[in-house]
């Protein structure tokens, strides 16, 4: 029987189906919707290191530790009588090149590298309208530049021995020498955000190298004299990373448990300053210019 009302004009039945039908509207604000930020974040990461197999950073990844290590081992061949012989005095040689200009002047490249077809194309606008955030690009793209500064890393570390195992230095790189390069690649991070920061918001490829240099000279005056804002410094926490424990450097840390944990610490509170600025200029500006 068909349900009237008191006017006697019958009502239509409910459906079942209807009765409990959410609005789309607000389905869509109670429902997750898409994958989760997580794997949408790991995606952007496999995006950006997709972009940097095709970039040109690779090629920084190679000439910077080459150059360095070149420069060092002539030093350590016109000065070995003054040296110490053996692995210390190469090593020393070695990384008061690599970590006092040719690691920190790299990694500003490697940004600058990877910023460059943002700015020369219009991948950033097209990355724009896939609903990712401006914070979300930047922190995947700013942190897949962790790959190729590990592999300047490994290129001074292999170049470094083959030098020594052929001037007849011994088979084996001393255990110093591969926890320095491993901690540099922690303490890179401040200096990565920041020329990442700079790249992203200077279309010029040669500007925020440019920033670096200062930069450069300010570390090294910090570490000569072995002031505690080298604990903090971006520049200046590459270079007491690699000369941890060293002879050559006035102001070095030593390479000890109290020397790795306040180079540690330095870098955690760094870190924080520059990851957060990066993170907030990105959010505030939507990203690159």
């Amino acid at each position: 029987m068909i349900p009237m009302t008191t006017d006697m004009t019958p009502v239509a039945p409910m459906n079942p189906a209807s009765a409990t039908r959410v609005p789309d509207s607000h389905r869509s604000r109670t429902e997750p919707a898409g994958r989760p930020r997580h794997t949408a974040f790991t995606a952007l990461i496999a995006v950006e290191a997709l972009k940097l197999r095709r970039s040109s950073v690779w090629v920084v990844a190679l000439i910077l530790p080459v150059l360095a290590v070149v420069s060092g081992s002539v030093n350590y061949m016109m000065n070995r009588s003054q040296l110490s012989h053996g692995w210390d005095g190469l090593t020393s040689q070695v990384f008061i090149f690599y970590g006092m200009f040719f690691c920190s002047l790299g990694l500003a490249l490697l940004a600058a590298a990877s910023w460059r077809p943002e700015h020369r194309s219009t991948s950033w606008n097209a990355m724009r309208t896939t609903g990712h955030s401006p914070v979300a690009v930047v922190a995947a793209k700013t942190l897949v530049l962790t790959a190729p500064a590990a592999a300047m890393q490994m290129v001074v570390m292999l170049l470094t021995w083959a030098v020594g195992a052929g001037l007849g230095l011994g088979a084996a790189l001393p255990a110093a020498f591969v926890v320095e390069c491993l901690l540099s690649i922690l303490a890179a991070q401040p200096l990565i955000a920041v020329q990442s920061l700079l790249s992203m918001r200077m279309r010029s490829f040669a500007a925020p190298v440019a920033v670096c240099l200062p930069g450069l000279v300010v570390s090294m005056a910090l570490v000569m004299k072995g002031s505690w804002v080298a604990n903090v410094w971006p520049q200046a926490l590459v270079t007491r990373a690699l000369t941890l424990g060293s002879t050559a450097v006035s102001g070095s840390a030593a390479m000890d448990v109290g020397g790795v944990a306040t180079l540690l610490a330095g870098t955690a509170l760094s870190a924080l300053v520059c990851w957060g600025l990066l993170i907030t200029v990105a959010r505030r500006t939507g990203g690159a210019r």
